[in-house]
């Protein structure tokens, strides 16, 4: 497996369009006032809505960045899942095709170089969020035509995201699982009343860098350790709040990932969203997805947020 392939988490609420109101429509709801006439409302609307979109000719997103054709779908009127694959990638950019000996021939700014990329929808019944599952290579995403699907599907029913965007989000115990196999990098400290405050124009730089530090007990750092770290080489802060913010660094046998959090007394939580690994099961002799694979994994994440939030 040449690339890394991962498998990002986003969840969403649905509001009515063209309100201040933000009060969340269940997903129940949301079928049903969207598609009256339908038996099921999920595969026979929602399901149908999506596939018609993507299957009668290229569509693009919004800012014409991405375009994507529909290769191979599924769907379990049950669970409310629906399975994608997809052909995909960017457009509106001159592109080249470029062989071995360095020759190349130009594409059109309105061609797609395309990859396959697998996506599920989940729309849980007796709900209030919605989730979706994106497969991406290493950075490289096809999320914005997955934005656009949204958006369209919601706005023709006159309904809109709450916030505006998906949200991403992972479970607890891939939290958890990050955190307990991770090391501390480095950690930096801001002054509430700094530079970066532009209430406090006047203000002088107030950001400190520190590297290896030893942490009192297990888990997150909290100010003793900051505190014993600047004392040991004869620094201290002055009496006034400041933020933390911890890159924790976590290796495994194929990618190294960091992840930055803000450290705050009052939170009992950390809010971060590690990288999921597709298996190398999952992944073909091309190193593209294997969709029935893809959808067993997707079955697990499932299977865990269902058991945290017993939905």
């Amino acid at each position: 497996m040449n690339h890394n392939l991962f498998l990002g988490m986003y969840s969403f609420k649905i509001k009515k369009k063209n309100t201040r109101n933000t009060k969340t429509i269940g997903i129940n709801n949301f079928l049903s006032i969207a598609y009256p006439d339908k038996n099921n409302k999920f595969s026979d609307g929602f399901v149908q809505e999506i596939i018609k979109l993507l299957d009668t000719k290229t569509f693009k997103n919004e800012r014409k960045t991405h375009g994507a054709i529909l290769e191979e779908q599924s769907f379990n009127p049950s669970q409310r899942t629906f399975d994608l694959l997809i052909n995909g990638g960017i457009t509106g950019l001159k592109q080249y095709i470029i062989d071995e000996s360095g020759e190349k021939n130009e594409l059109s700014k309105d061609k797609t170089i395309g990859l396959k990329f697998y996506a599920r929808l989940w729309l849980p019944s007796s709900s209030n969020s919605g989730y979706i599952f994106i497969q991406k290579y290493g950075s490289l995403s096809i999320k914005p035509i997955f934005d656009s699907i949204i958006k369209t599907v919601l706005n023709n029913n006159e309904f809109s995201l709450i916030h505006g965007r998906m949200i991403p989000t992972t479970t607890k115990k891939r939290q958890e699982q990050f955190m307990k196999h991770s090391q501390i990098k480095d950690i930096t400290i801001v002054s509430k009343k700094s530079s970066y405050d532009t209430a406090f124009a006047q203000a002088s730089q107030a950001t400190i860098k520190l590297s290896n530090i030893k942490l009192s007990k297990d888990g997150l750092v909290d100010k003793t350790d900051i505190d014993s770290a600047l004392d040991s080489h004869g620094f201290k802060i002055a009496d006034r709040d400041y933020l933390m913010k911890a890159t924790y660094q976590n290796k495994t046998d194929s990618y190294n990932e960091e992840k930055t959090v803000v450290l705050d007394d009052s939170e009992e939580t950390i809010n971060i969203i590690p990288s999921i690994l597709v298996p190398k099961k999952c992944v073909d002799i091309d190193n593209s997805p294997l969709f029935e694979e893809m959808k067993k994994l997707a079955d697990l994440e499932i299977q865990q947020i269902i058991k945290e939030s017993k939905l």
